[in-house]
């Protein structure tokens, strides 16, 4: 998938940290290097743990939206490729998906 920007929220066969398996579920894409990866950050509709976690809603988006409040969990990060995207969803403002690459940044710090 061509046209993709930091911020984009895509939908991907995530995998599991075992590698045994995967779930299709969203990911924000925080970086587009060169080539054919992306790094992104997996998003659940479930809290698990505030501490490595956003919450993320409809007022958040520039573009599109997730069909309930949504949390990018900071702590599950991964390269893909981009040939596993199945389709975008829409686009953070670039107020939230800073909020989230500051609180990355920190946890990475820590």
């Amino acid at each position: 998938m061509e046209g993709l920007v930091v911020g984009d929220i895509v939908v991907i066969e995530f995998p599991f940290s075992s590698l045994k398996g995967s779930k299709r579920r969203p990911v924000l894409i925080l970086k587009v290097p060169k080539g054919k990866d992306i790094i992104v950050s997996q998003i659940t509709g479930s809290s698990y743990e505030k501490s490595v976690e956003v919450k993320i809603e409809d007022k958040d988006f520039g573009q599109g939206s997730l069909k309930r409040k949504s949390f990018v969990r900071i702590d599950k990060i991964a390269s893909i490729e981009k040939s596993l995207i199945k389709y975008k969803i829409g686009l953070l403002k670039s107020e939230k998906f800073n909020e989230i690459l500051n609180k990355i940044l920190l946890f990475l710090k820590e």
